[in-house]
């Protein structure tokens, strides 16, 4: 008998792999998106039409100029009607004149100081990020948001909705 004359059979292929064991489909990928414009400190990603995301993590490089003030390094979840869902903001602030390294992702700890004078940890909470929502990442100082020159690499889990 073929797979297509019996719809029990085509179920039980669908479940089960040539040797007998259960197939298990995880519908979540990895994927990478990434903001390096110089000369800008506010970045913002969308989710994709017809996907949903997991935030995995969000990492920031930024050089600040020389202009004087404190830079505070800010994840900012809002949904698809640009209401605002959550805000997390980096442990500490930045000063003029560094180049400092932020890492937010689930259950990492929430440092109060740079590690290493360069590195900072944020926890970010676990959210299923629907189509158009927006991830903003930015300086909610916005000391000098034209010229300081930030890069944002964020890997989620995404999988494509059902229809």
């Amino acid at each position: 008998m073929s797979v297509g004359q019996d719809s029990a059979l085509d179920f039980h292929t669908l479940l089960v792999d040539l040797l007998g064991r259960l197939r298990i489909y995880d519908e979540w990928e990895h994927y990478l998106t990434s903001d390096v414009t110089a000369n800008d400190s506010d970045k913002s990603f969308t989710v994709t039409a017809d996907y949903e995301w997991i935030l995995q993590s969000i990492f920031v490089d930024i050089t600040t100029t020389a202009t004087v003030g404190n830079r505070q390094i800010t994840v900012e979840i809002q949904d698809d009607s640009a209401n605002v869902i959550a805000i997390i903001k980096a442990g500490t602030v930045q000063a003029a004149s560094l180049q400092r390294y932020y890492t937010f992702a689930p259950q990492l700890p929430d440092l109060t100081g740079f590690r290493d004078t360069s590195f900072l940890e944020t926890p970010l909470p676990e959210l299923i990020l629907d189509e158009a929502y927006v991830v903003r990442v930015y300086d909610s100082a916005a000391v000098d948001a034209a010229a300081d020159d930030m890069d944002v690499f964020i890997t989620v889990k995404r999988r494509a909705k059902e229809a």
